[in-house]
């Protein structure tokens, strides 16, 4: 076998950089002629040029922007969920973020770990490659397959009946909080850590009850029933880390409240930022806001909470950049990651400008010699010309 043809590869140091669905939909839209906005010429050419900028990039082998579990559900609630789809998986090439509350329960586990061994100073590694399938720094393969699993109608009517209510109860609390005008921040923001293990161990105890309900014939049992809520494997799972630890069994429930009741919580990336997030809202509120915050809210704290300690950038609302550039957040959120939106748009075009001007000639070179020169070229034609 000749060897002429084979190439030393170099390793790669991916920026990983989450794109928000907002900034999805828009960029789908600006190169979709099926599309109602494009026909009519309403969209800013900035999302022509950010999708050529992140699609070359991504060619370039210099950044990956993982799809997630809320570009699948915004995508599904939208009229254009295939062009969607393909708008986020080609940006992804490949790498997906784990759900929310999977990213929640490693992060709480980890934690628990140090608790239980009184080591609750320790810090606890934030690493992108432990919450995505698939390899960051892979090179990327030429071509993707990718299969197309079927949602059923049932499912989707579910998804935006539980987004509903979702909004509603947010509607409802942000009532609560602009009577608060007695309370500060920092209340909120212990209000809302506190209310998160409270939470997590009432689920937990109402599907004990419910399992034991159907056990004796006093319910019938539900597909539901069998599906165990995030909540309960979470339990559970902190159970093992103490038995693992040497907890007695006896002693298994009361230090499990104990945990989830502990000021070691505060320290945990989701539910420090999604705690802090929801204070920002309520000063808002209690200050004088009367807008209540939009229908896809949650899911926007929710990703942040989750996602933003692992990348490298993000390009989210400006709502949510607003509030995370208030103090203290401003502060205490400080993974590292460089966050923009529209407010300052043209400073993460040049963000991206910078990476690929600060990469050597030799990437380039390999980059060429692997894939091709016409590789980098951005894909504007993915729907088709317009």
């Amino acid at each position: 076998m000749s060897t002429s043809n084979i190439i030393d590869l170099i390793d790669l140091d991916k920026k990983v950089i989450y794109i928000d669905q907002f900034a999805i939909s828009d960029m789908m839209k600006a190169l979709n002629p099926n599309t109602r906005a494009h026909k009519k010429g309403r969209l800013d050419t900035f999302w022509i040029t950010l999708f050529k900028k992140l699609d070359r990039l991504c060619k370039l082998q210099l950044i990956v922007c993982p799809e997630s579990e809320f570009h699948t559900d915004e995508s599904l609630l939208a009229p254009f969920f295939k062009p969607l789809e393909r708008m986020y998986k080609l940006l992804s090439v490949g790498i997906r973020f784990y759900d929310y509350q999977t990213i929640k329960r490693l992060q709480i586990l980890e934690y628990a770990k140090n608790w239980i061994s009184g080591k609750e100073e320790r810090d606890v590694v934030i690493d992108v490659n432990h919450v995505v399938d698939g390899e960051i720094n892979d090179w990327q393969k030429a071509f993707a397959v990718s299969v197309k699993l079927p949602y059923n109608l049932d499912w989707i009517n579910d998804l935006r009946k539980y987004r509903e209510r979702t909004h509603q109860g947010i509607r409802s609390v942000f009532k609560r909080w602009q009577s608060e005008q007695n309370k500060t921040f920092d209340d909120w923001f212990e209000e809302e850590v506190i209310g998160i293990g409270q939470a997590i161990l009432k689920i937990y105890e109402m599907h004990q009850k419910r399992l034991s309900a159907t056990a004796t014939g006093y319910l019938d049992l539900t597909v539901n029933d069998t599906i165990a809520p995030p909540e309960v494997v979470l339990v559970y799972s902190i159970q093992d880390v103490f038995i693992k630890a040497g907890i007695q069994k006896s002693d298994i429930w009361q230090k499990t409240e104990e945990f989830l009741a502990s000021p070691l919580l505060k320290k945990i990336p989701y539910i420090k930022i999604f705690s802090m997030l929801c204070a920002a809202l309520a000063r808002q509120a209690a200050a004088g806001r009367k807008k209540v915050p939009g229908h896809g809210i949650v899911n926007d704290i929710r990703l942040i909470s989750a996602l933003l300690p692992y990348c490298n950038a993000v390009f989210i609302d400006k709502e949510c950049r607003a509030l995370l550039r208030e103090k203290p957040l401003s502060d205490e959120i400080n993974y590292g990651t460089q966050i923009f939106s529209l407010v300052n748009k043209q400073e993460f075009l040049n963000y991206l400008d910078e990476i690929e001007k600060s990469t050597p000639q030799e990437h380039f070179d390999k980059v060429d010699a692997i894939y091709g020169k016409d590789w980098r070229k951005p894909y504007t034609m993915l729907f088709g010309k317009s």
